[in-house]
């Protein structure tokens, strides 16, 4: 407009361009937590983490260019990004994930992820509000840096609690490698002791009820988590639903091997000595198959199976799950279902464990290197300590535990 009608024109300007400032910020602060908690939701399914990081990218683009090219078409996208993202997270937050291999965790959500929706909530609304605005407003020049310094200062604030909320609640945290603490236990893997000891899940499996992986039990030499983020929240009750379905379907699939003829005669072969204590048995196919994009946690045709050799035969003692190098570690029971990485074994090109390497040890033979080998996760079907989804234990406990269970007549694994 021109001065007849504003006669201190310079001293004004419009109030959409202030708002537009603003919901950039909010903009910039919803990217920002979601650039942060992609890598948790990696673990859960790779597919939630490309999407996190596309929104995140985004937001961060449609940010900048509101402020530098604000456009009427800018503002509808930016209404429709951030309420399609909005949509997402209500419908995974009160139905569940409901595609790839991730779990459903309807009903809770973290601290950050409601900020995060928050922002976006007032993106829509103010983005809609400038489209159906009948007449531009007009504020004085001082406000254009004033309101967003405040709206930037208090978005710091809270983003800092998001931030901090949302990264220690990322699904798919999982225990983080590293030295035993005094006591011998494994870091990263305490939490309440009562919110621990009130999980007891029964199963179709002899090995007990699932429960929290215990943290008295110490991890083997050369064993880690293979995730550096703790995993200490409490599982849902979505997840100990789920926890326990996996044992399930992991023992069902499983049941048909437990005549060590009938694993071989499925194209299982020995990776591990065979003859020793515990020998494991990987089936290459099946492997093959999750490599190329098959399911990790197929539980009809697991990629490996554990026996241990008792005075009267091999038993079958747990299937085990194995990704690719970096692939997907979904955790259908949350901080109930973990995965570990082994950093000393010597690995030939076909994965056949040769060796160990460590203080005292032989390099490894030649043919084999030493490489930390990709996540792995069990389902035990014998009772050792910490029941179905233990993260592991001594080769000792796996035949005592091994004894105690039926099993048929079968020769040395």
């Amino acid at each position: 407009m021109g001065d007849e009608t504003h006669p201190q024109a310079q001293d004004i300007v419009p109030l959409g361009r202030v708002a537009g400032y603003c919901l950039a910020i909010l903009s910039f602060a919803a990217a920002v937590i979601h650039f942060a908690v992609a890598a948790g939701h990696f673990q859960q399914y790779w597919l939630f983490s490309l999407s996190m990081l596309v929104i995140a990218w985004l937001q961060t683009i449609w940010a900048v260019v509101v402020i530098v090219r604000p456009s009427r078409p800018l503002l509808r996208a930016g209404a429709v990004l951030n309420a399609a993202t909005l949509a997402g997270y209500l419908i995974t937050r009160t139905t569940g994930y409901a595609i790839g291999t991730a779990p459903r965790e309807a009903g809770l959500s973290a601290f950050g992820a409601v900020f995060c929706a928050a922002f976006e909530a007032v993106v829509v609304a103010g983005c809609a509000w400038l489209l159906t605005a009948r007449a531009e407003h007009y504020v004085r020049h001082q406000q254009l840096i004033a309101v967003p310094a405040a709206t930037a200062a208090m978005t710091a604030v809270v983003l800092g609690v998001a931030l901090a909320t949302a990264v220690r609640s990322a699904p798919g945290a999982s225990a983080a490698p590293g030295a035993r603490s005094a006591a011998g236990s494994m870091p990263g893997m305490r939490m309440p002791a009562a919110a621990a000891e009130s999980i007891r899940l029964a199963n179709d499996t002899p090995a007990g009820d699932i429960s929290m992986p215990d943290a008295s039990m110490q991890m083997m030499t050369g064993m880690r988590m293979a995730s550096s983020a703790p995993c200490t929240a409490t599982p849902t009750v979505a997840q100990q639903r789920a926890a326990v379905g996996f044992v399930d379907a992991s023992w069902a699939g499983a049941r048909k091997y437990h005549s060590l003829a009938a694993a071989r005669a499925a194209g299982y072969r020995p990776i591990t000595p065979t003859g020793a204590d515990v020998v494991h048995y990987l089936n290459r196919a099946y492997y093959r198959a999750a490599l190329d994009g098959g399911p990790v946690l197929n539980t009809a045709d697991p990629q490996s199976l554990v026996y241990a050799n008792t005075p009267r035969g091999a038993v079958l003692v747990a299937a085990m799950y194995i990704t690719s190098r970096g692939g997907p570690t979904p955790q259908p029971g949350g901080c109930l279902t973990q995965w570990h990485v082994h950093t000393n074994l010597c690995l030939t090109s076909v994965l056949d464990v040769v060796g160990a390497v460590g203080p005292g040890e032989a390099p490894c033979p030649p043919g084999s290197v030493n490489r930390v080998t990709p996540a792995m996760i069990h389902v035990w079907f014998v009772p050792i300590p910490g029941g179905p989804t233990a993260i592991d234990a001594p080769d000792q406990q796996v035949v005592q535990a091994a004894e105690q269970v039926a099993a048929p007549a079968n020769g040395t694994a």
